[in-house]
């Protein structure tokens, strides 16, 4: 799979400790209620086989990561952000299609996705990898919001 960058430098590297200042900015920016550092410490100290953290790093500047487990062949996208500034600009494309390849290389058959009926954008984004609407989470999110669960199937 030829996996887009939309930067020439753009990498995409497992997350590190000496990250999480920069992944806490965004991903206070980013959501109304924020996973805490000490999650991202402790997911980051486990280290097991299951749980994939990566960012998107640009010119030394993390713009976005993405969480995911990864366990008996079905992958759960449980987190991903980009940086206000990087927005629409194809980072959380590139970061969802290269998680998608680390599920696929692992062997991975399905993934699944909760996402805010309200957050059309995000919707737009996982249908054209496509992912499909599967059920429905009733008050899923902290301020009583539905969150639809997405499906896709990995091609092998």
């Amino acid at each position: 799979m030829t996996i887009e960058k939309p930067y020439p430098e753009i990498t995409f590297e497992r997350m590190q400790q000496k990250d999480l200042e920069q992944v806490m900015a965004i991903e206070k920016e980013a959501f109304p209620d924020p996973w805490s550092k000490s999650f991202f410490k402790q997911e980051l100290r486990k280290r097991k086989t299951y749980i994939h953290l990566y960012i998107a790093r640009l010119n030394n500047k993390v713009v976005g990561y993405i969480v995911f487990y990864l366990f008996r062949g079905e992958g759960h996208i449980m987190n991903i952000a980009v940086a206000a500034e990087y927005r629409r600009c194809g980072v959380a494309k590139y970061l969802l299609a290269s998680a998608l390849e680390v599920v696929r290389k692992n062997a991975g058959e399905e993934v699944f996705l909760e996402v805010s009926v309200n957050n059309t954008a995000a919707q737009e984004l996982y249908k054209q990898f496509g992912f499909e609407v599967d059920g429905i989470r009733k008050r899923y999110y902290s301020n009583g919001e539905d969150a639809y669960v997405l499906r896709k199937e990995v091609q092998r």
